[in-house]
C-alpha cells in the first residue's frame, strides 16, 4: 500500500473565544493525527512519550485519551496498552445520515435566500480547491472542502450544528480520507460543489437537494470497495 498519510497532516484548531487548555490542545492534535490517518489504526499511544511531547504530566494526556475513547477513536485497554481504533462503518454511516439530513434542508434554505456576496464566496472557496488540486496540495484541498460546507451552514444561520456534526463525523471522514486519493475523486467533488452553488445560485431548491444527494453519497457507498483496498484500517 502506497503511504500517503502525509498528504493529510492538519493543525489543531483553535477554540473560537479562548486559548487551547493542555487536555484540549492534546485532545485535538490526537485526534487530527487519528483522523488524518497519520495515526493508523492499531496504532499504541504511549501515554508517558505522549505527556513529555506537550511538556505536561501524563494526568491531561489520560483525559484527552477518554475524551477520544468516548468518540470511538481509541481502544482503552486497562492495566495494557490504548490503541487508535479501527475505522467503525456503522458510526460512519450514521454520522453521513445526519449530515446529509441537515445539508439537504441547508441547500433549500440557501436557495430561497441567499445573495451575491455569498455566491462570490463560496466560488472564491472552490477556487482554492481548484489551485490545491491542480499543484497537488491535498493537505491545502480538504480544508477548503470542509469550508465550503461549513460556510453554507454559517449562511443559513446554524453554524452552531456544524460543531455538532464535525464531532460525529470521525470514522466518516477516515472513510474520506482513505477515498479521496482514488482516480477522478478530487475533480469529481469539485464539480459536485459547482453544481450544488449553481443550483443554489439560480434559486432551485429541488436541484440543490439533488445536488447535495449526490455529492453526499459517494464516499459512504464505495465502503465496501474502500475496505477491499485498505482491510488494515477496519476492524
Amino acid at each position: 500500500m502506497p503511504d500517503m498519510t502525509g498528504l493529510f497532516k492538519d493543525r489543531p484548531t483553535q477554540p473560537k473565544g479562548g486559548r487551547l487548555t493542555a487536555v484540549q490542545q492534546i485532545y485535538q492534535s490526537l485526534r487530527d493525527q487519528i483522523v488524518s490517518l497519520d495515526l493508523p489504526p492499531g496504532t499504541v499511544l504511549q501515554t508517558r512519550q505522549i505527556a513529555e511531547q506537550f511538556g505536561v504530566s501524563p494526568t491531561p494526556v489520560r483525559e484527552a485519551l477518554i475524551l477520544l475513547e468516548e468518540e470511538g477513536l481509541v481502544d482503552v485497554f486497562p492495566q495494557s496498552r490504548t490503541c487508535v481504533a479501527f475505522i467503525d462503518v456503522q458510526s460512519a454511516r450514521e454520522a453521513h445520515f445526519l449530515r446529509r439530513s441537515v445539508e439537504v434542508e441547508i441547500a433549500r434554505t440557501l436557495a430561497g435566500d441567499i445573495d451575491g456576496p455569498d455566491i462570490d464566496a463560496l466560488r472564491a472557496v472552490i477556487g482554492r480547491q481548484k489551485a490545491a488540486l491542480s499543484s497537488g496540495d491535498l493537505s491545502t484541498f480538504i480544508p477548503a472542502d470542509n469550508r465550503f460546507h461549513e460556510m453554507m451552514y454559517e449562511m443559513a444561520g446554524v453554524g452552531g450544528l456544524w460543531d455538532i456534526i464535525h464531532a460525529r463525523r470521525a470514522h466518516l471522514d477516515r472513510l474520506r480520507r482513505l477515498h479521496l486519493p482514488t482516480k477522478g475523486k478530487a475533480p469529481k467533488i469539485i464539480r459536485d460543489h459547482e453544481a450544488i452553488l449553481d443550483a443554489i445560485a439560480a434559486h432551485d431548491s429541488n436541484a440543490a437537494e439533488a445536488a447535495v444527494r449526490a455529492h453526499l453519497k459517494d464516499t459512504v457507498s464505495s465502503t465496501e470497495e474502500i475496505r477491499t483496498h485498505f482491510p488494515e484500517y477496519f476492524g
